[in-house]
């Protein structure tokens, strides 16, 4: 489908534009209902899969978050946010409901007790059991009913986030990034923050990503803000190969409202590198097409399954060197496309376009065919577009042939 190119500043938000208005219905988390055997108790898991999952057959990371259903539509807004600005992939979200929060959060049991002398959490120190919850019997359910890649994310809040570092540090295996927002690493005396002293003290290399936040709990002297202060100087202290990790503090933010801010600076941190390189000025692939190739080798790499170019934006590239009048160019982008992604009708039409402004209209009409095809199977909603474009190049080789 085409976007006359203007001028870059144009073609941007037209691309812009046209990426939200294919689809401005957010997917619809699923309920998935587990029964436990190492918990004794049927666990609510919340889904979100990526917008067009049932139309592909991509694979995706999957993010496992605590305190679900309060973050899933939050978290899932943030990730379509970032996609369509290309700064990270679409993902599977797992968000795991409560039971006993203090219970499966919780590292070690508390022997805090309120002032009647009564126990303050009775049921505290489950989080190596609720870990093992989500490994043994969680993990393997999700990737049984979904298509998932290698690679996982862990994030939570509050004692979420004090269990995210505690994984890190006790079964760092178990996920290869983690975001802790508000981490209460002031529990049980900073135990979690003592383990993470001499786990990072032995580490020589780590492959792992964590983002860590405070909102305005670090405000004034507090246990909650002291423990923040040490484990990001423990880092700073020990720098590791191969580890990346970001820290940011929110003192306008509180306890509650900070999770749209930390989730979204979390999510840029593990992706920190996501980001095709692009020239400042014409905004095109650096290198071209096979310096976007290289980039998402790379990217197939780090994140241990294949990651082709995106659709769109492979899409959009060709349509930036029709503009520039690099015909052929752009029929090579657009050819990669139709390689990348047979069952589009779109990448047929472009393709189709380009094959048009080169004047190569047989090819053109072919390729408008191939869409109309395409698009006609499966209800897709470019199809009288399609068939207008057809219409054109039609009328545009019969003009050429009668002169």
């Amino acid at each position: 489908m085409k976007l006359r190119v203007l001028s870059l500043s144009i073609l941007l938000a037209l691309i812009s534009a046209f990426a939200i208005a294919q689809d401005i219905a957010p997917p619809t988390p699923q309920r998935l209902d587990i029964h436990s055997k190492i918990l004794n108790e049927d666990r609510v898991i919340w889904v979100r899969l990526p917008p067009g999952y049932d139309k592909s057959k991509a694979v995706y990371p999957v993010l496992y978050q605590t305190d679900a259903p309060g973050h899933v539509n939050e978290t899932g807004g943030l990730v379509d946010y970032l996609v369509t600005n290309d700064r990270m992939p679409q993902l599977i979200l797992v968000g795991i409901v409560n039971t006993d929060r203090t219970r499966d959060l919780t590292p070690s049991h508390a022997e805090a007790k309120g002032p009647d002398g009564t126990p303050q959490f009775p049921t505290s120190g489950g989080a190596d059991k609720f870990l093992d919850f989500i490994q043994t019997e969680l993990m393997p359910e999700i990737e049984h009913r979904y298509r998932v890649a290698p690679y996982k994310i862990f994030a939570g809040h509050s004692l979420g986030g004090l269990l995210a570092i505690h994984t890190l540090v006790n079964h760092p295996n178990m996920f290869d990034a983690y975001i802790a927002v508000s981490p209460s690493l002031q529990w049980d005396e900073g135990r979690t923050l003592h383990q993470a002293q001499q786990f990072f003290a032995s580490q020589k290399e780590l492959n792992k990503t964590l983002f860590f936040s405070l909102a305005s709990e670090g405000n004034t002297p507090n246990p909650m803000g002291e423990n923040f202060n040490e484990f990001r100087k423990l880092l700073e202290s020990h720098p590791i190969k191969g580890f990346t990790w970001k820290s940011e503090r929110y003192p306008d933010e509180d306890h509650g409202s900070t999770t749209l801010l930390a989730h979204y600076a979390g999510l840029k941190t593990v992706f920190s590198d996501w980001q095709t390189p692009r020239d400042p000025q014409t905004f095109q692939f650096v290198g071209g097409l096979a310096g976007a190739e290289e980039h998402y080798r790379k990217l197939s790499e780090r994140y241990k399954y294949s990651i082709p170019i995106p659709e769109s934006g492979l899409n959009n590239f060709g349509y930036q060197l029709m503009g520039e009048k690099k015909n052929d160019e752009a029929i090579a982008a657009f050819k990669r496309n139709v390689e990348l992604y047979p069952q589009s009708a779109n990448v047929y039409d472009s393709l189709g376009e380009g094959y048009e402004a080169a004047g190569r209209y047989e090819d053109a009409a072919n390729s408008f065919k191939k869409a109309i095809e395409m698009a006609t199977k499966q209800n897709d909603q470019g199809l009288p577009q399609f068939k207008q474009h057809l219409e054109r190049v039609t009328a545009e080789a019969k003009a050429g042939a009668s002169k």
